[in-house]
């Protein structure tokens, strides 16, 4: 086997090995077929009935309830900022977002683009470090939007909010480790590289009674025109749906979204328990507001940081380092990286401090 390092890359995500091994044993040849799965046609009687499994299979673990339809659809979170306002907001009517980091921050901006929005609340001057614990709307929104998990800043709604509008939500970096409030939702997406997949492809759950028409909008922005078509309205991505179907089936084995959510709380905190017990290393953010994926840390300097990644990159342990908005460090825990490679980043935090003091 190719030596593999601890992976804590905060997107392209970690894969599961046997993941690897399969798609690599199938790479040139699919189901017999004498073809890579990235070279046999979406609409053939091989690469349906996978599309069909992936479908089933993402909507199965997550407990989708009928009046929902889940979508396969190219171009990632970036392209639902756009998508969620042209069809929801349409025919008139305002959105809500809540701006807690970089990322609904990105949404919010792009919606404006479209329509008529509100952001309703901003962590903007506290440095995004926390999130609001109450939502109050001040009049009618059509929608609520948040991001269920920010990368960058390590910050997690670990509640979703009530509010008196549907929640549309981007759960991109915290997809399949947590349950979903399917009762207070419209719109639940998110692009599949942090938990599921290569990028390129976004996994879309819309309320059935959202497909509809909309004349003014371009028939490839329409949520109706890909469920019309089962997510085949163009042609589909078919390495990642290939690959996403790979670790459905592998979350499945392990327990699904049940045990990751447990994985991804004992992970986390074994963690952020090594970093508060020591005076090399902090989080300012408060422990109701950490999240479960993405730890982010720093050392006493910026150039410790620096050396930190850099040390942890020669001693195979790669992706330590904080988004380049934010600086520091970052930890990103998605659920095909296990425990081991925790308790290996613990081990080498405690021999980096002890060599800097």
């Amino acid at each position: 086997m190719t030596h593999r390092i601890h992976n804590f890359c905060a997107g392209p995500c970690t894969l599961p090995l046997s993941v690897l091994e399969t798609a690599q044993a199938e790479i040139l040849d699919f189901q017999g077929s004498g073809m890579s799965v990235m070279e046999i046609s979406h609409r053939s009687k091989r690469f349906e009935p996978l599309h069909e499994e992936t479908l089933t299979l993402a909507a199965q673990l997550l407990d989708m309830p009928e009046d929902f339809f889940c979508l396969l659809l190219p171009g990632g979170a970036h392209q639902q900022f756009c998508m969620i306002p042209l069809n929801l907001l349409a025919d008139g009517g305002r959105a809500a977002y809540i701006d807690s980091g970089v990322w609904a921050k990105k949404a919010a901006e792009e919606a404006a683009r479209i329509a008529e929005t509100d952001i309703i609340w901003s962590g903007k001057d506290q440095q995004y470090r926390h999130l609001p614990d109450t939502i109050e709307l001040q009049g009618d929104y059509r929608y609520l939007y948040l991001c269920s998990n920010e990368t960058v800043n390590g910050i997690q709604f670990r509640e979703f909010p009530q509010a008196a509008a549907p929640l549309v939500i981007d759960v991109s970096s915290d997809f399949y480790t947590r349950p979903i409030p399917w009762q207070d939702c419209d719109i639940v997406y998110g692009g599949v590289q942090k938990n599921l997949a290569p990028s390129g492809l976004a996994l879309v759950f819309v309320r059935k009674s959202l497909l509809q028409e909309h004349p003014q909008i371009n028939k490839f922005f329409s949520y109706k025109a890909h469920a019309d078509n089962n997510s085949l309205y163009n042609t589909p991505p078919t390495w990642q749906i290939y690959i996403l179907n790979l670790v459905l089936k592998w979350m499945q084995a392990q327990g699904g979204v049940a045990h990751f959510a447990a994985q991804a709380a004992a992970k986390s905190s074994k963690l952020y328990a090594a970093i508060d017990q020591s005076d090399f290393y902090h989080n300012d953010i408060a422990a109701q507001y950490r999240s479960q994926t993405n730890i982010v840390f720093r050392t006493p300097n910026e150039a410790l940081d620096t050396l930190f990644w850099k040390n942890a990159e020669a001693a195979g342990l790669s992706g330590l380092k904080g988004h380049r908005i934010v600086g520091g460090l970052r930890a990103s825990l998605y659920n095909a990286l296990d425990m081991r490679s925790v308790d290996a980043l613990i081990d080498y935090m405690q021999d980096f401090a002890q060599q800097q003091t």
